[in-house]
């Protein structure tokens, strides 16, 4: 299926790419993974299923992925978390459901506590795709090496390979 052109926000100074099809409520909207941008597999099927049934979908880039300006290693959970927030804001109508792949769960679940917080209660449903919620402190502390340790103490983060890219999970 193909993509219709992006339409670009700023979000706290940086350019987010958005792509948004018009359909029926409750809408779908599409929080990926990391290191993974809104023309993923994922992300393509289920544009097609939403054009299929009629339902509208939204979708975003997170600064530093795909077509979204900014650097990958500047962005943070909260930084993401924010953008996502402003997409669904201004290009959401009605209810809808959040559907997160990976580390986009840990969004969705994050984005459901700030819109309750906030009085919103357009969210219908989730879907939660392999949820990568935040186990930083459970379970990658206790197995850094002191290397790691020494990297993230100073730089704020430490690099490890990818078996994805030639670029580095940081």
């Amino acid at each position: 299926m193909a993509a219709s052109a992006p339409v670009f926000i700023d979000v706290d100074g940086s350019s987010i790419a958005v792509r948004q099809a018009p359909g029926a409520a409750p809408g779908v909207v599409w929080l990926g993974g990391y290191k993974s941008d809104m023309l993923g597999t994922k992300a393509e099927t289920l544009a097609a299923w939403a054009a299929r049934e009629g339902r509208a979908y939204l979708r975003h880039d997170y600064s530093g992925h795909g077509e979204s300006g900014g650097e990958f290693a500047d962005g943070t959970i909260s930084r993401w978390l924010a953008e996502s927030l402003a997409v669904f804001r201004r290009f959401s109508k009605g209810k809808q459901v959040l559907v997160g792949s990976s580390m986009g769960a840990w969004i969705a679940l994050r984005m459901v506590q700030e819109l309750r917080r906030a009085g919103d209660d357009r969210v219908a449903g989730l879907v939660l795709l392999a949820p990568a919620p935040d186990f930083t402190i459970e379970l990658i502390e206790p197995v850094l090496t002191k290397a790691q340790k020494r990297d993230l103490s100073k730089k704020g983060f430490f690099a490890e390979p990818s078996d994805y890219s030639d670029e580095p999970y940081i």
